[in-house]
């Protein structure tokens, strides 16, 4: 009979191994240290995306990837009031403050911060919510 004993550990040693590289290399993508939960603006250093229907490389910019959105010909526009289509996602709308926002959560863009604590928002609304009900006096 063979000891599959040392095996087993040696497996789940190398396994706990590349789980955690795994974990940090996901943490590394995402912008957010996985270990402390901490945002550590990784997603935001990168400089460019590209749009999922033409490949077109675009700065990292709100601005400039909502107007992509807006003049991108390669998605189809089911009805022409939907103006904007996602360059990351099938999402649409006609609204351009609409589409703001929901680009600043594709990139991870949080302009508005609380000046009591760490919180971030990707809406002013959000923030001014935050301040009330974590901060009111």
């Amino acid at each position: 009979d063979e000891d599959y004993s040392q095996a087993g550990t040696s497996q789940m040693d190398n396994s706990q191994g590349n789980f955690g590289n795994w974990q940090q290399m996901v943490g590394d993508q995402t912008g957010d240290d996985v270990f402390s939960g901490q945002d550590t603006g990784a997603q935001n250093s990168q400089e460019l995306v590209a749009c999922q229907y033409c490949s077109q490389s675009l700065q990292r910019d709100t601005e400039i990837l909502i107007n992509h959105c807006k003049t991108c010909n390669v998605p189809e526009r089911r009805d022409a009031r939907y103006t904007f289509v996602c360059l990351f996602c099938d999402y649409h709308t006609f609204q351009r403050v609409h589409m703001r926002y929901h680009i600043r959560k594709e990139i991870g863009e949080k302009p508005f911060v609380c000046k009591f604590c760490s919180y971030s928002s990707t809406q002013k609304g959000q923030l001014q919510y935050h301040e009330q009900i974590r901060h009111a006096n």
